[in-house]
């Protein structure tokens, strides 16, 4: 079963503390100040300084753009930095505090090239509209990402409305979904009239932070416009024709609600480009791999081999016909994906060493369990 593993990923710790104290000493800075990243715009970044209520607008050194390798080394929305102060509001970006979560997708095309997301987020919400758009099968593909991430994935299923007069098909497709994201929260709301909002009061806590993510025109926005009780973003009426949605949410912003937690609005994303190690994909799909652990052989590819435990789960009904499929597409666009990169590249070689991780894990399963068949 998966866990909740964000409590905090955001907040700054002693850890931080430390890790601050060293990054300055090493960077030799005078006057060095931490700032959150709350905001992105092009080549700017809206900061909010540490230990104050002050915000500023934030741009990167020379060295830090000349020396950066890929965009993984660049700030996103939810880092911490360490900058300096240029003159009113004005802030020089130096460095990026390590991580405690990153969610990165690939950007589009045949280009091998990291583009990530956002930061030190606790949670994930990903809205999913029960309207026209609704594919559970999509959901899978954003999971890996965000297990990947090592954020806590919640999906909120939002146009609740919509199913009134239809309660059997809104339970429905509500067990679709949690069949489709096991170990992840599923909750159900109306933007409309706040119906469900309630069950997610527990996630909203002080200095967490939280990132929202999904198809344009599902939600987001409004969302984000009842917990902070005002309008921050002009959210236009999706057109019924193909539920596709326009609104003005172009960059990515961070805003504090009433209870003091922080939640980042990203713009619409219909589909993340996968970018993942793996891991990401054992966690969406845990029944697979759990399976796995019953074949006779170690390499096994669960098409053709004899007594492979993700056949015979497959036969039972443990694990469905979609579920299998949709874990088969996957993993070929992951392995695509490792293809096409860069023998030689710091992305390729780390995909290869997590990939080897996760099957040496699976190996020492097997034998454990060949020991406890034969003990």
């Amino acid at each position: 079963m998966n866990q909740d593993r964000s409590f905090y990923l955001s907040v700054w710790d002693g850890d931080r503390e430390k890790e601050f104290n060293q990054i300055s000493i090493e960077s030799g800075i005078s006057d060095p100040i931490w700032a959150r990243v709350i905001g992105e715009q092009g080549q700017e970044f809206r900061l909010s300084i540490k230990g104050s209520n002050e915000e500023g607008t934030g741009i990167l050194t020379g060295s830090l753009r000349f020396n950066a390798s890929s965009a993984l080394e660049f700030p996103v929305a939810g880092d911490w930095v360490l900058a300096t102060k240029l003159g009113e509001e004005e802030f020089l970006i130096h460095s990026v505090l390590p991580r405690r979560s990153l969610l990165v997708r690939k950007f589009k095309g045949e280009t091998q090239k990291p583009d990530p997301i956002c930061a030190n987020m606790d949670r994930i919400f990903l809205l999913h509209g029960l309207d026209g758009d609704f594919q559970p099968r999509r959901l899978e593909r954003t999971l890996v990402q965000i297990w990947e991430s090592k954020a806590t994935p919640v999906i909120v299923l939002t146009k609740k409305d919509l199913y009134s007069e239809n309660e059997e098909e809104l339970q429905n497709k509500i067990q679709l979904v949690r069949e489709s994201c096991p170990g992840v929260e599923v909750f159900c709301i109306s933007n409309h009239n706040l119906e469900g909002l309630q069950e997610l009061d527990g996630y909203w806590k002080d200095e967490s932070t939280s990132a929202f993510i999904g198809s344009s025109g599902v939600g987001k926005s409004s969302l984000l416009n009842l917990l902070i009780g005002e309008e921050i973003r002009s959210v236009k009426e999706v057109r019924e024709s193909d539920s596709k949605g326009k609104h003005t949410t172009t960059n990515r912003w961070m805003f504090r609600i009433r209870s003091g937690a922080w939640i980042l609005d990203t713009p619409g994303m219909r589909e993340i480009q996968l970018w993942s190690d793996g891991s990401g994909l054992e966690e969406t799909f845990p029944e697979i791999f759990e399976a796995s652990i019953n074949c006779r052989f170690q390499d096994c590819s669960h098409i053709s081999e004899p007594d492979c435990g993700v056949k015979e789960a497959i036969a039972s009904g443990k694990i469905s016909e979609g579920r299998w499929a949709s874990f088969l597409k996957l993993k070929r666009e992951l392995e695509r994906n490792a293809n096409l990169a860069a023998p030689n590249s710091l992305e390729f070689r780390n995909q290869k060493a997590k990939w080897k991780s996760i099957h040496k894990e699976q190996k020492r399963m097997q034998q454990q369990r060949d020991r406890e068949r034969y003990r």
